[in-house]
């Protein structure tokens, strides 16, 4: 498969969400970039706890 850098998270996030898995990236403003893997059925959790931390979780692949 050929994409361009950039794209491979994303691609990624496609298939982890077949298995039954996410991908997140919590977006902390910074020059890092950690990913999450978590079940998908937990997603929503990710998200709600980054909000009350005043960060934003973007799930990937969606």
């Amino acid at each position: 498969m050929r994409r361009p850098t950039h794209a491979f998270p994303e691609t990624c996030g496609r298939h982890y969400r077949d298995v039954g898995a996410t991908l997140a990236v919590p977006d902390m403003d910074s020059d890092r970039c950690p990913m999450v893997c978590l079940r998908t059925a937990r997603a929503g959790e990710l998200t709600a706890f980054a909000g009350r931390a005043g960060i934003v979780a973007r799930i990937l692949g969606a």
